[in-house]
């Protein structure tokens, strides 16, 4: 027999349900819970001591073991979630479905990242007008916190904590601070590109600086609005840490002192022979040269590349009538595609992986049979091998027309680009220097050592194809400056904006998709069974 006060023991168990749900999805007590909670509770206690005798006798019969074992079961399952739950929070694994792998860091932050010998604590300031930008920058921190152990994070609400506000001045809401002892960078808009250059300033420290020669009618970076210029990689090289600057070798006797290495883009106009000589004098003594010549512009530089460096111009114009490649450079048989990689450091980040970066008139670049004593250098990057050199460069301006000479023409693969590592003399006075400061040091000194990069292009390198080719041309430096642990893939700018809650909506979400809906369709089960039961 049913008992009159059945509803209010039903109405307690769902006011008890409500307030237990709504405190998970909270994570502490508010009025929202602990008001259904206490009612459920009263109405649940009026219940049993109104129905002590029926359900004395319910709570001993068949019935009841029944449901006693159901509960046990029910127990046991819930305690094994619960485990699982614990166990997967603390050896988590994440997987990144999106895409364009939006929520995965690039391959180069990991790799700073681990390498990380230094405490860094990140610091976000919360603009408490744009919760949506808090959730996305605690979850870009918390990917880096979970590559190193080196990184702490700090969520700073400036209303609870204004003193440390005042540390952080000037102050930028939504932006995250990066500290390194008394020193720190601060990231604003909020992005992992933003943000492992900010750490890497850090990190790394200033005073890198790469020289780009003038005077020859190299291509400009002061205009951003300038194709032909290079603006977008001098950009690019300030986010890594260096600083670049102009150096006109005409007005100097010797590279500066400070000089990490010098890039020569694209000149037009001959150098001078005691330009040609202050070069030389450079990289005798451990400099590092990034060249990049096009076709017909006679630097005069290709001789002593070639005597000293084993490095080979072809003078040539690289035509690739792959239809491939055309489709993706352009349609232009003259823009050839990198079509294959030799395993060197500067391309090994792109993991077997072709770029699609054209040259545009662009010449063969390869090192010679016999190379100099101790000179050692390979094309690193090539042609497809259905490209030729066009040697009868005067033919091809006239007639418009291309034919594969195959007695006269260079014949592909073909290189585009080498790089080129040589022992270097040593200045006596940085060996009386070294000896000195070195002389309690264990460690083996390192030894000096020259290195060059080639271009048989330079138009890839300007702000027209700047997209293209940034990690090619930064991972060229890097190798040049022996930053090997910053050469990789850099972190690509957002595309797309990503659904964003709040972690109350996301446990709601979790609670209403994993507990409620089951649970639901549980209860009706056993409903159904039991009434079945009953009536039987």
């Amino acid at each position: 027999m049913q008992s009159k006060y059945t509803p209010l023991g039903i109405l307690g168990i769902i006011l008890i349900a409500i307030g237990l749900l709504v405190w998970a999805i909270q994570t502490q007590f508010s009025p929202y819970s602990v008001t259904p909670l206490v009612l459920g509770g009263i109405l649940a206690l009026v219940y049993a001591i109104m129905n002590v005798g029926f359900l004395t006798v319910k709570l001993t019969g068949r019935t009841a073991m029944e449901g006693a074992n159901m509960a046990v079961g029910v127990i046991i399952v819930l305690a094994i979630m619960v485990f699982l739950q614990i166990i997967l929070s603390k050896y988590s694994t994440r997987f990144d479905l999106t895409e364009a792998k939006k929520f995965t860091l690039a391959s180069q932050t990991i790799q700073m990242l681990k390498g990380l010998e230094e405490e860094l604590l990140l610091q976000y300031l919360i603009n408490p007008n744009a919760p949506d930008e808090t959730v996305k920058a605690k979850d870009l921190m918390d990917l880096y916190q979970n590559q190193s152990s080196k990184i702490e994070v700090e969520v700073i609400d400036p209303d609870k904590n204004p003193t440390k506000v005042q540390e952080l001045a000037p102050v930028t809401l939504s932006a995250i601070y990066v500290r390194k002892g008394d020193q720190h960078e601060k990231v604003s808009p909020v992005n992992e590109n933003n943000l492992t250059n900010a750490i890497m300033k850090l990190v790394k420290g200033g005073g890198r600086v790469v020289y780009f020669t003038t005077g020859h009618d190299e291509h400009p970076f002061s205009e951003d609005t300038d194709r032909d210029g290079m603006s977008g990689m001098k950009k690019l090289l300030e986010e890594e840490g260096y600083l670049v600057k102009e150096i006109q070798l005409a007005t100097v006797e010797e590279i500066p002192s400070d000089a990490v290495a010098v890039v020569i883009a694209g000149p037009k106009r001959p150098f001078f022979e005691t330009e040609i000589q202050t070069l030389q004098n450079y990289l005798r003594y451990g400099g590092r040269l990034a060249v990049m010549l096009d076709p017909e512009n006679q630097s005069g530089l290709e001789s002593f590349l070639n005597e000293d460096y084993g490095v080979v111009f072809g003078n040539n114009y690289i035509v690739d009538n792959n239809p491939l490649m055309r489709l993706f450079g352009g349609g232009n048989a003259l823009s050839p595609m990198i079509s294959d990689i030799e395993s060197h450091p500067i391309v090994d980040a792109f993991q077997g992986g072709v770029p699609a970066i054209p040259f545009p008139i662009a010449q063969s670049v390869k090192m010679a049979e016999d190379l100099p004593e101790g000179v050692e250098g390979a094309a690193f990057i090539k042609t497809s091998q259905s490209a030729w050199g066009e040697s009868d460069i005067e033919a091809l301006k006239t007639t418009q027309q291309v034919k594969n000479d195959m007695n006269v023409d260079e014949q592909g693969p073909m290189g585009l680009a080498a790089a080129v590592s040589k022992p270097a003399e040593e200045k006596v006075s940085d060996a009386t220097e070294d000896a000195s400061t070195d002389s309690s040091s264990e460690e083996a000194k390192e030894e000096p050592e020259t290195r060059l990069v080639v271009f048989g292009d330079s138009d890839f390198a300007t702000n027209k194809l700047v997209n293209n080719s940034y990690d090619l041309f930064i991972n060229s430096v890097n190798w040049l400056t022996k930053q090997e642990d910053l050469i990789s893939i850099r972190p690509k700018d957002d595309s797309g904006q990503p659904v964003m809650i709040s972690q109350v909506k996301a446990r709601f979400v979790f609670y209403t998709s994993l507990v409620i809906l089951p649970l639901t369709i549980a209860i009706i089960g056993a409903a159904i069974v039991l009434t079945r039961r009953l009536r039987g």
